[in-house]
């Protein structure tokens, strides 16, 4: 890095804000604050008290050049007011949202409060979905058949031994049996994924934040579905089970019952691996796969979503950033330069039939 950029983590009590902290703490350059309502966080970090529902504890916290990142979960909140206080300080916002309507609000703020003539980058979902998936979806652009990619479905196992939190347990539960843009309902039934390294996997259709349900691939903007599970296909298909019990709950009920259910996720653990996987397959009209790229964690798994708010820091340092307004995470970050970072960590590989 050519000069240091302050990280301010909001959230950095939680699980996914502890562990973007404890990354950036590993790169040169980056000045790091955490915040929390407690001011409570990891070892280590400088914390302050902060409130991602309470704008005036923001302003009082931001200045003009930071990178705020966003690790407050679920992401079921209004993220207009965070937004606007990002942009009146001229600080640089993203977030690890997963969430379809907080992405849309968050969107929309961005434009509404002005970002790009205030020269603030608005990067929402810069997580493994969509996120890093709309970066990895860049490998297909020189595929032979690119043409004929009339899909994009990616799949997302997370390793079941992976630290669970109810902030984590509320976010895959609460789209469980609800309709989505589409039509269907969530896991409302599961497909089966072989992946590189024989594991057959079950998975069930999921929301995602793909800004216009859609990747880019080339001049192109590609259709894209998610579909979500466990390394274990047992889990996978606990959640196809409840999900239809679950989308008659009002949604407010979502986090309270996480809560309530965590002692018991934690026991899966017990049975299960730390291995993730995230997998890109393009397929043609009729459904036929044309091309693939998986990137699969052997440990630490949770430190994918947590990457791309560092890879952003990195190039604001370096100048080499220059975008502002709303931006997407591949429009930011070149597909080498992800590959470079993942590629770098012992515990991942990629693998790929282009």
């Amino acid at each position: 890095m050519s000069a240091a950029v302050r990280v301010v983590v909001l959230g950095a009590g939680g699980e996914m804000g502890a562990r973007v902290c404890w990354l950036a703490a590993r790169v040169p350059g980056i000045e790091l604050l955490g915040a929390s309502r407690s001011a409570r966080g990891p070892a280590g970090v400088a914390m302050a008290r902060a409130d991602v529902r309470e704008p005036a504890s923001l302003a009082a916290l931001l200045r003009a050049g930071d990178l705020v990142v966003n690790c407050v979960g679920p992401f079921q909140y209004d993220a207009d007011p965070l937004v606007a206080a990002c942009v009146a300080a001229r600080a640089h916002y993203c977030d690890l949202a997963d969430d379809v309507a907080f992405a849309e609000r968050a969107r929309a703020a961005a434009v509404k409060h002005g970002a790009d003539a205030r020269g603030v980058l608005v990067c929402t979902g810069a997580s493994t979905i969509p996120g890093v998936a709309g970066v990895l979806a860049r490998a297909f652009e020189p595929a032979p058949r690119a043409a004929e990619i009339a899909r994009v479905s990616a799949y997302l196992s997370v390793g079941s031994r992976n630290p669970v939190s109810a902030a984590l347990l509320a976010s895959v539960l609460a789209p469980l049996g609800r309709r989505m843009p589409a039509g269907e309902r969530c896991f409302a039934s599961l497909r089966a994924l072989r992946a590189h390294d024989g594991r057959l996997l079950r998975f069930g259709a999921y929301p995602a934040a793909f800004a216009g349900d859609a990747v880019t691939i080339g001049a192109r903007a590609v259709p894209a579905r998610f579909y979500f599970g466990f390394d274990r296909a047992a889990l996978s298909a606990l959640l196809r089970l409840a999900a239809p019990a679950l989308a008659r709950l009002p949604r407010e009920a979502i986090a309270p019952l996480a809560r309530m259910l965590l002692p018991f996720a934690r026991v899966a653990p017990l049975f299960g691996t730390p291995r993730g996987l995230l997998a890109l397959v393009a397929e043609d009209a009729a459904g036929r796969e044309l091309a693939r790229i998986e990137l699969s964690a052997s440990a630490r798994g949770l430190d994918i979503p947590a990457l791309p708010p560092l890879w952003l820091a990195e190039r604001i340092a370096s100048a080499s950033l220059r975008a502002a307004g709303l931006q997407r995470l591949d429009q930011l970050v070149p597909y080498d330069e992800a590959l470079a970072w993942f590629r770098a960590d012992p515990a991942v590989r990629v693998e790929s039939r282009i």
